[in-house]
């Protein structure tokens, strides 16, 4: 149960726009929550990250202020949670499965977690539209590509253990700043075809030149985008709530633009917001972003039309 800050006819709120079944005439965002940390690379807590960004969500309008869009249209499902066991490999396959199985009409949010979960959600959209290419933007401050150590894997190999399915050369990654790297993974990420924007570079280029130089990378003869945000890209004065944060790190109202640009640009296949960890976290603070996040989104694929 959501209290709502007030009661005004006028509003139609998220908490009150949970629907059962939908129409094929609906604009349906399905929510698929992940409460999974098990790969988190250094403080745990990510686990209750999908409840907490949910019960942000809820206390939202559907009206995005910030960009003039209204989505009292639209209809919201809840997919509810992936059966995490203990076990990587069988809660990744149970994710797959559950990515896989979502209906065709409905556009796709994931709500995590860790974000080794990137993996096993990328396959399950490729198991749900077989034959498509999509490209892949990466807000993080993280490489996430290191070789993985069997039975010591964590969320900072996914962008390696995908290696096998995932096409570089429409991938970009703006954001990257954590000091825990060698130059040799930017020169590889790089040499493979990975756009990669540090924030100083987009500060340098600006930020809407930084866009579209990615919208035009990641959307090159590709049959849509997918999106995966880790909180730890913005500033750790913002985002202190996650496993590893950052200093020097992006704005929200950067990421915000950014995610809300993306989605009406091109056709978004999905979105999971991930490392979200609400002990870690001050007055719900991180909670709120990421909702905000997720309204900037759905308000750009409305706008954009590909709902």
């Amino acid at each position: 149960m959501h209290t709502k800050v007030v009661d005004d006819p006028t509003i139609c709120w998220v908490a009150d726009s949970w629907v059962d079944q939908t129409t094929p005439d609906d604009a349906v965002f399905s929510f698929l929550r992940i409460p999974f940390d098990y790969a988190v690379s250094h403080r745990p807590g990510t686990r209750f990250g999908p409840e907490g960004i949910r019960t942000a969500f809820n206390g939202f309008s559907l009206y995005c202020t910030d960009k003039r869009v209204s989505l009292d249209h639209v209809r919201l499902v809840d997919l509810g949670r992936v059966d995490v066991v203990h076990s990587l490999p069988e809660t990744y396959a149970n994710i797959t499965e559950a990515v896989a199985g979502i209906p065709p009409e409905q556009h796709p949010v994931f709500l995590g977690g860790d974000h080794s979960i990137a993996d096993p959600i990328f396959r399950g959209l490729l198991r749900r539209n077989p034959g498509r290419r999509f490209g892949l933007i990466v807000f993080d401050a993280h490489f996430d590509a290191r070789p993985p150590i069997p039975r010591k894997e964590h969320s900072g190999h996914w962008m390696k253990t995908l290696e096998d399915v995932i096409d570089y050369s429409v991938t970009a990654q703006p954001g990257i700043s954590a000091p825990i790297y060698s130059e040799y993974y930017m020169r590889s990420a790089e040499e493979q075809g990975v756009l990669v924007r540090t924030p100083y570079e987009i500060r340098r280029r600006g930020w809407w030149e930084t866009l579209e130089e990615a919208i035009s990378h990641v959307s090159r003869d590709t049959d849509g985008v997918y999106i995966s945000v880790d909180i730890d890209c913005l500033d750790q004065a913002f985002a202190p709530g996650t496993s590893v944060p950052n200093g020097s790190g992006l704005l929200t109202h950067e990421v915000a633009d950014a995610v809300f640009e993306i989605s009406g640009a091109v056709p978004v296949v999905g979105i999971d917001i991930n490392e979200v960890s609400p002990p870690l976290d001050r007055l719900d603070q991180i909670s709120q972003l990421a909702a905000h996040l997720l309204l900037n989104h759905m308000a750009g694929v409305v706008a954009g039309k590909w709902a």
